[in-house]
Parts: structure tokens; C-alpha cells; sequence
């Protein structure tokens, strides 16, 4: 079973009911539909445009956020990243928040890896095979729309195993934000170990259960030990 929510951008595209025997003229968003329901239409789109069906199914991902904006669910992808790669690594946190909603949802998985200054590695994993176009016509349109950036999608690599289809993408784009990150990251970090100090006093009394190994994995120090009184003067960075 499934939320037409997640197919009804495919509607305004076209409607083939005598193609592909479904009857119902409208969906609600609130019901539940079998899961062949989209596959249907997507092939009975295929039978009447003559289009391949992952064209369609791209297409009817680009339309996605069209769809969202209509129903004002835009504003919420608006708050997962001030980037396009915090946008990709904030997606878990949304189909998690969307569970509330709808909590049979069988949300897919999406993680990052790899970033750089020309794009990043993305992990897309789903028990749902066959929306990997939709996929990638969201992610594309999304970009576009949302960060004003043009994504070319390489694919790497589609495993199955069991139920699940995990599908590895280069995403290739201008990823202005990378050097501007990691360079403030480097120059906090650099501020922060050249400006504080904390003694080793300080720092057992924020940590009162703490171990202290040596170099060689040793136990220098547990709780109720004189490791304190010799060592608190020592400075740590």
C-alpha cells in the first residue's frame, strides 16, 4: 500500500483511466492506494504518448515540486539546508517528520559522501523499485528551483538485495559552499585551539566518570584516583 502523495504530480501530465482500468477520476490524499495503482498510469501514459516510460517517470519527478508548491509543502523543503547538500542530508529528517502524517509511508533512504568542490556521492536506498528516474527528475528540479543549480546525475552503481534496491549517484555540480565551509571550519578551529586552554582540573570536573589511557593503552587514571593531584596542572588542547 502506498500515499497517492507521492504520485500525484503524475495527473496533470495525463490521465489515461480507459488505458489503464482505473476508474477513479480523483485521489485523495488521505487514502491509501495499492501499490501497482502508479505503475498503471505510468504505463498507460506510456501506451497512449508513446514515450519511454523512464522519460516519463523523470518528468513526472521535475513536476514534483510543481506539486508541492501548490499545496504549499514547498515551504518545508525550504528549511532542511541553507545548500543543496545540507537539502540532501536533511531528506531522512523529513520522511521521518512525514511518518506522523502518514505512518505507513515506506520512505526511501538518502545519505552523502564525498563532497567536493564539483559535487558529492549520493546513496539512495528504497524498497520500492523502479522510481529511480523520479528520482533523479526531483533531485534536478529541486536543485534548480530551490539553489539555482544546474546537477548532472552520473550513475555509478544499482545493487538489489532482498527487497531493497540501493543506488549510488555522482552528482556533479558547482558546489559553491564547500571552500567557504571548510575554510571557516578550519579558521573557528584554529581560533578555538589557539585561544582556549583547558587544564586538566577543569576538565575532570566537567567529565567526573572518566578513564585516562596512555599511549600504550594503559590506564593512567579512573575515578577516586591521585592521577589528579599530579596531572592537573597539565594543559590540554
Amino acid at each position: 500500500m502506498m500515499y497517492d502523495y507521492h504520485y500525484l504530480s503524475s495527473l496533470p501530465m495525463i490521465y489515461a483511466p480507459f488505458v489503464s482500468g482505473v476508474t477513479d477520476d480523483a485521489f485523495q490524499m488521505d487514502k491509501k492506494y495499492s501499490e501497482g495503482l502508479s505503475h498503471k498510469l505510468i504505463w498507460a501514459c506510456h501506451d497512449v504518448t508513446g514515450d519511454q516510460v523512464d522519460e516519463l517517470m523523470t518528468n513526472i519527478g521535475t513536476s514534483f515540486y510543481k506539486f508541492l508548491t501548490k499545496y504549499e509543502f514547498n515551504k518545508v523543503l525550504r528549511v532542511l539546508g541553507r545548500t543543496f547538500p545540507q537539502f540532501l542530508n536533511g531528506l531522512d529528517n523529513l520522511h521521518e517528520y512525514l511518518r506522523f502524517t502518514f505512518p505507513k509511508l515506506k520512505p526511501p533512504s538518502f545519505y552523502c559522501e564525498h563532497e567536493s568542490r564539483t559535487g558529492l556521492t549520493l546513496h539512495y536506498r528504497s524498497k520500492r523499485r523502479g522510481f529511480l528516474h523520479y528520482v533523479q527528475g526531483q533531485i534536478r528540479n529541486i536543485a534548480q528551483e530551490l539553489f539555482q543549480t544546474e546537477v548532472v546525475i552520473e550513475l555509478l552503481d544499482i545493487e538489489h538485495d532482498m527487497n531493497l534496491e540501493h543506488v549510488i549517484m555522482r552528482l556533479h555540480f558547482n558546489n559553491l559552499d564547500f571552500n567557504r565551509q571548510n575554510t571557516a571550519y578550519r579558521n573557528l578551529n584554529d581560533s578555538i585551539l589557539e585561544k582556549v586552554k583547558i587544564t586538566s582540573d577543569i576538565f575532570f570536573d566537567i567529565f567526573p566518570f572518566i578513564i585516562v589511557f596512555n599511549r600504550g593503552m594503559r590506564i593512567r587514571f579512573g575515578n577516586d584516583s591521585e592521577f589528579i593531584e599530579t596531572e592537573k596542572n597539565n594543559t590540554y588542547t
